[in-house]
Order: structure tokens, then sequence, then C-alpha cells
């Protein structure tokens, strides 16, 4: 099989989805391992630091995957329209700083293992710690609000200009409204903890969604180039 541009993007971005989701699921603290309320910054610090093996290699798959995912992203940017384009760059700017808080994530795992492991500095590294936590935190408010947008105006770039992926309108805008509803409830639970808890099953379903989309995206840019290929060949005598 021949490795074209196309062929490479797509994978990346159907690979890369699915390395960072499975990155963020084992996450410990915020996913499925040890997991602890989203502001409770020293209980996740903890968390992390109880879970060090897992904390320290979490970040790396999300790192490695984010790199295949952004390369992903950067091949449909050529080849979309320019509505599609707009929300391609804010998912890109999205991605880029939740790479940079997983590092940050790997400096605050050794900062919990050292408060466990020296209970005279505990509270010295824990200090340390939350400082970066809340950088963290603050990136992340960030980084999902210019993500979530930029999905929800790629979605509407495809819908109104398929190519190349040549996907349904109807399943776009459909896209498109799920994730602008997925924002709206970040922003609301986000000042909320008990909106937080009532809303998690909701923006964990959202979010499962769009990971579907995104894989679906990348399989669709690395086939779409076969299928205009093969015409050729049909059609020769």
């Amino acid at each position: 099989m021949r490795l074209t541009e196309k062929r490479l993007g797509g994978w990346s971005l159907l690979v890369g989805t699915v390395a960072v989701a499975v990155g963020y699921a084992l996450s410990p603290g915020r996913g499925a391992v040890d997991t602890v309320p989203s502001n409770s910054l020293r209980d996740l610090t903890l968390a992390m630091a109880r879970n060090e093996v897992l904390s320290y290699t979490v970040p790396v798959l999300i790192l490695l995957g984010g790199l295949l995912m952004l390369h992903g992203i950067l091949t449909l940017r050529r080849y979309a329209g320019p509505v599609a384009r707009l929300g391609l760059l804010g998912m890109a700017i999205g991605l880029v700083l939740q790479m940079v808080m997983r590092g940050l994530d790997y400096m605050i795992t050794g900062m919990g293992v050292a408060a466990l492991e020296s209970a005279a500095e505990r509270e010295e590294w824990l200090g340390s710690a939350l400082e970066m936590q809340r950088m963290v935190y603050g990136l992340q408010f960030t980084s999902i609000v210019v993500g979530f947008a930029g999905a929800a105006i790629l979605a509407l770039g495809l819908a109104f200009r398929p190519e190349p992926l040549r996907m349904r309108p109807a399943l776009n805008f459909v896209v498109a409204v799920l994730v602008v509803a997925a924002l709206v409830v970040f922003i609301a639970a986000w000042h909320s903890d008990s909106l937080e808890l009532a809303l998690a099953p909701v923006f964990a379903a959202m979010s499962l969604g769009g990971i579907v989309y995104m894989g679906l995206l990348g399989w669709r840019l690395a086939s779409s180039e076969d299928r205009r290929a093969a015409k050729p060949e049909s059609e020769a005598p």
C-alpha cells in the first residue's frame, strides 16, 4: 500500500484520537482510576502520586497520541474549506495546550511522590504541586473552550463544504449542535460542583461521541484518496 499524505494524515488522526482517549480514560484522578472532583487539586495531586507508574505513563501516551492527532489535523486543514480550516485551527491550539498540560502533569506527579515519601517536607512539596495544578486548571478551561469551539466550526464547515471527506451534511450539523451543547454543559459545570457531578455522565457521553467523530474524520481522510485513485483504474480498457 502506497503511503500518501492523506492516508498518513488520516491514520494519524484516527490512531492519535484513540491513543489520547485511552490516555485520558486511564489518567489517575481525572479518568476512571482513583477519580476525585476536578477542582480538588490537593486530592488530585495525591491520586496521581498514589498511582505513580500510571501517572508517568499516561502523559507519554497522550503526548505521542497528540502528536499524531496534530499531524492529522494539519493534513486535513490543507484540503478543507475556509470555515473548516478555522475550526481546525482552534482544535490544533486546544490540542497543543493539552499537550503542555500533560508535560506539567509529569512534573506534578514527581512532586506528589516526593510529598508521600517525605513527611517532613510533605506540605512544601504539595504547595509547589498545587501552584502548578492551578496553572493546569486554568489551561484546561482555555483548551476545552477553544478546542470545542473549533470542533463546532469544523463540523459546520464540513456540512457546507464536505470535500474531501464527503460526509453527510446532516451528520455534521448534528455534531455541531452536540459540540455546542457540550461546551455549554462544561462551562455550567465549571462553576458548580453539584452540576459537575450531575452532568458528568452527559459530558462523558458527548465526549465519547466526539472521539467517534474524530476517528471517522481520520478514516474518511485516509480513504478519500483511495476512492479517487480507484476511478481511473475502473475506466481503464
